[in-house]
C-alpha cells in the first residue's frame, strides 16, 4: 500500500477512534448529571438490612401509571418491571428475574407460589430506596408501606426515548415524571393505603399529668425507640439503627437524624408516638436509663464441635445442595445455558442446574 493511501486509511481510523472516545465521555457526563440531579429530588428511604422496616425515612413518591409488580420483602430478590408503551410490565426481563429468584428459594419453588405479590395502581404511594442511571435508562429501587402486615419491594426500569443515546437532563427528568413524581410535603402522610397493617390501639386517657417524653417505645414488629432527656434519640429497627436530636412543640415531636438532617414527627397522644406519616403507633414501654448503653462487642460464635466435618461440594451436586452447605451467595450470574455462585473464595458454575466446575 502506498505511503500517501497508508497514512489516510490510519488518519480516518485515529480519527473515528477519538470520537469514540469522545462520545463515551460525553454519554457518562450525561448519565452522572442526571444521577445527580435525581439524587438531589428524591430524598432516598433507608430500610434494615433484612429490609423489614424503615430506617430512616425519605420522600413519598407517587405513581402514575399502572402495572407496577412488588413482592414480599422476605423474596431474595426483587421483580424486574420496565416502563413501556404507557404502562408498566414485566416482560422478558421479569420472567428472567423469576428465575433467578426460583433458583434462590429453598426448595426450588416459584415466587408466585412461595411469595405474596401486589400489583400497584395508578395514584399509590410508595418509597424509593435508591436510584441508578444506566446507558439506556434509569433504574428505581422501590419500597411499600405495610399492607395486612407486609411490606413489598420491586425494580423499575424506565427506559430513555432513544435507548441508544443518554437524553439531556430535561428529557431525561420528564420522562422519569410522566412514571412517577416526589408528593408534596404536605400531602405525604397520606401515603398508607386503607389496607395497611393495623394500628396498635392508644393507651386509654390518663389521669393526672402526662408522663414525661424521655422513655423506651416500641412498636409492632419489634422495632425500638429510646429516647433520653437530653434530647438524643436513637431509633432501632431491625438489624440497622439511627441517632439524632429531638424536640417537643406542644403535641408535635419532631426527630432530626444527625447522619442526613432528615426530619420525622411523631403526635404524642398520653403515652404513646404516632407516626404522622404512616400512622404506626409507639407505645410507651418504660423509662429510659440515665445515658445511652454502651453498644456491646461483637461475641464470636463457638467454633463448631471437632466432629462436624467441614462442608464439601462436589461435581453433580444441585444449587438446593450447595447453598445448604454453604449459605447464600454474594452473587448470582445468569448466564443462559449456566448458572454461576459467587462466594468470597470460591466460583460454582452449574450446567442444567448441578454442579459442572468449582473454582
Amino acid at each position: 500500500m502506498a505511503p500517501a493511501r497508508l497514512f489516510r486509511v490510519f488518519g480516518v481510523a485515529t480519527i473515528a477512534l477519538a470520537l469514540s472516545v469522545c462520545s463515551a465521555a460525553q454519554t457518562s457526563d450525561a448519565a452522572a448529571a442526571i444521577q445527580t440531579k435525581l439524587s438531589s429530588q428524591i430524598k432516598f428511604t433507608t430500610t434494615a438490612a433484612d429490609r423489614s422496616d424503615i430506617v430512616t425515612a425519605g420522600d413519598v413518591v407517587q405513581l402514575h401509571k399502572p402495572g407496577l409488580l412488588m413482592y414480599a420483602v422476605a423474596s431474595p430478590l426483587p421483580p424486574s418491571n420496565t416502563f413501556k408503551n404507557g404502562k408498566i410490565g414485566q416482560g422478558m426481563g421479569g420472567f428472567g428475574k423469576d428465575l433467578m429468584i426460583g433458583m434462590l428459594t429453598p426448595g426450588g419453588g416459584t415466587p408466585a407460589n412461595t411469595y405474596p405479590q401486589r400489583q400497584f395502581v395508578p395514584e399509590e404511594k410508595c418509597w424509593v430506596t435508591g436510584i441508578q442511571v444506566q446507558k439506556d435508562g434509569v433504574l428505581l429501587h422501590l419500597y411499600s408501606d405495610p399492607y395486612d402486615g407486609v411490606r413489598y419491594y420491586a425494580n423499575l426500569k424506565i427506559p430513555f426515548p432513544n435507548k441508544k443515546e443518554v437524553p439531556p437532563l430535561d428529557v431525561a427528568l420528564q420522562t422519569v415524571a410522566d412514571v412517577l413524581t416526589v408528593v408534596p410535603p404536605d400531602d405525604q402522610g397520606g401515603q398508607q393505603a386503607p389496607e395497611a397493617a393495623p394500628v396498635a390501639t392508644p393507651a386509654p386517657a390518663q389521669e393526672g399529668p402526662p408522663p414525661p417524653i424521655a422513655g423506651q417505645y416500641l412498636a409492632p414488629g419489634g422495632s425500638h425507640l429510646l429516647l433520653l432527656a437530653d434530647g438524643s434519640f436513637t431509633k432501632f429497627v431491625g438489624a440497622g439503627q439511627g441517632h439524632g436530636q429531638y424536640t417537643v412543640a406542644g403535641d408535635t415531636l419532631t426527630f432530626t437524624f444527625t447522619s442526613t438532617g432528615f426530619a420525622q414527627q411523631f403526635k404524642i397522644q398520653g403515652a404513646n408516638l404516632v407516626d404522622v406519616n404512616t400512622r404506626q403507633v409507639w407505645a410507651r414501654s418504660g423509662d429510659a436509663p440515665e445515658a445511652a448503653p454502651a453498644p456491646m462487642q461483637a461475641i464470636a460464635p463457638p467454633p463448631p464441635p471437632a466432629d462436624t466435618p467441614p462442608p464439601t461440594i462436589a461435581i453433580g451436586q444441585t444449587m438446593n445442595q450447595v447453598t445448604a452447605g454453604f449459605g447464600q451467595p454474594l452473587k448470582v450470574a445468569n448466564l443462559g445455558g449456566k448458572v454461576v455462585f459467587y462466594y468470597k473464595d470460591m466460583k460454582v458454575t452449574f450446567v442444567n442446574g448441578k454442579v459442572s466446575n468449582v473454582e
